[in-house]
């Protein structure tokens, strides 16, 4: 499977370099086919004439008149409809949560939890003595916590801590 893999983005890669390859005559076609267009738009005949057979610099006309002056304007921008404003819940939520303590496990090993309850798988373990920082309610019977060195979050039941010492 690995060898047949190979074979086919090798088969891929040398299809891709050989005919997606644009040769020099393309090129030089089409980059003389946009600079002629150019040219014929740009400069009148009658302003570029030669009778030599030197290579031509691109002419550019010279107009005596300065150009206009561009005057800068501030735009107000004013959606339609009322003014936006957060919602009830994003606000409430924003009211209600408590500022974040670091609490000290108290008991020789707590399971941290993917949800608040024993259902809930084991995500990591903390032992006695160790400190993580309680983002939920810290009332509330399982508490959610993150653990500041692994950046672990998880549950755990809040009679299985203490508040730190400061």
């Amino acid at each position: 499977m690995i060898r047949l893999t190979f074979y086919l983005m090798l088969t891929l890669f040398l299809t891709m370099l050989i005919a997606g390859r644009d040769g020099p005559d393309t090129v030089k076609t089409a980059a003389t086919l946009t600079t002629e267009a150019a040219l014929e738009t740009a400069v009148p005949a009658s302003i570029v004439t030669r009778t030599d057979s030197t290579p031509l610099a691109l002419a550019i006309p010279v107009s005596a008149s300065p150009p206009e002056a561009v005057t800068p304007t501030t735009a107000s921008l004013r959606m339609p409809g009322p003014p936006l404003r957060p919602s009830p819940e994003l606000v409430l939520a924003s009211q209600t949560q408590p500022a974040p303590q670091v609490w000290r496990v108290n008991t020789n090993r707590l399971n941290v939890r993917a949800g608040p309850s024993t259902g809930h798988s084991v995500v990591d373990r903390l032992t006695r003595g160790d400190e993580a920082l309680v983002i939920s309610d810290p009332t509330a019977e399982w508490v959610q916590i993150r653990i500041e060195g692994d950046g672990v979050d998880g549950w755990v039941a809040r009679r299985l801590l203490t508040p730190a010492d400061n």
